[in-house]
């Protein structure tokens, strides 16, 4: 199935719009990645929820090009802003992607950055090309994301797309990674770190007795849920576009 493009998305709501709109033809269950191989705007798709964190990252897409062959990967999900002009819902197309700490950059695959460039913008949304920076844990107030912003000059952070994009080289396929912002730079997010467990799995039970036992983050969860709902409507748009 080596004509297929692969989509990654760390959790099942930022893929929920794709999966939604596929066709799927079947479920596969690689270790703890799960994976629908299906059709989308006319293309083979293989739609990869592959946990949170570069770790689990890495391992599903290493299982996914053993399993698939894919001729391309996307890199997509939410990425928190760290520069003021960008609003929720608003995409980032990454030009470079770097790591927290790390000693080099990769880059996208040219042809798909164009491509991508090229898909005309959605009403109220803005779509801006920069760097995109991969960091170990959700940066949840708001002094550190301007700080990342500032010191490495990118636009959002993430927590997978760098070891994808690693892969992506070591293995000589093309990369194109799309984020959508799902908190702005000057919003304090909830500290996630007590419910997502080391396997980059988020524990359901976990994040519900905090909200239960922090009645001041109720607000909080509630605002965050609508937002990544709007996130995933514009990236869910422009990856149609995209591909189709």
């Amino acid at each position: 199935m080596n004509d297929c493009i692969a989509i990654f998305g760390a959790v099942k709501e930022e893929i929920a719009g794709i999966k939604r709109a596929m066709n799927i033809s079947d479920r596969v269950r690689l270790g703890k990645t799960d994976v629908w191989p299906g059709k989308w705007g006319g293309r083979n798709i293989i739609l990869v929820r592959s946990g949170v964190g570069k770790q689990r990252a890495e391992d599903s897409t290493l299982q996914v090009i053993d399993r698939f062959q894919p001729k391309a990967l996307i890199s997509t999900g939410y990425a928190g802003a760290v520069q003021p002009e960008l609003n929720v819902g608003d995409l980032v197309i990454a030009d470079s992607i770097a790591e927290v700490n790390g000693e080099r950059k990769y880059f996208p695959d040219p042809d798909w950055l164009d491509r991508a460039r090229s898909i005309p913008g959605s009403d109220g949304i803005k779509t801006v090309v920069g760097g995109l920076l991969t960091v170990d844990t959700v940066i949840h107030e708001p002094a550190a994301k301007r700080e990342l912003g500032r010191d490495y000059s990118v636009q959002a952070v993430e927590m997978e797309t760098s070891v994808i994009a690693r892969v992506a080289e070591e293995k000589g396929l093309p990369l194109l990674s799309v984020r959508a912002i799902s908190d702005s730079v000057d919003q304090e997010l909830l500290d996630s770190s007590s419910f997502l467990g080391s396997d980059g799995e988020i524990s359901t039970l976990k994040a519900g007795w905090y909200v239960l036992t922090h009645p001041g983050s109720i607000k909080s969860a509630l605002s965050l849920r609508t937002q990544t709902q709007l996130a995933t409507q514009s990236m869910t748009r422009f990856l149609s576009d995209l591909l189709g």
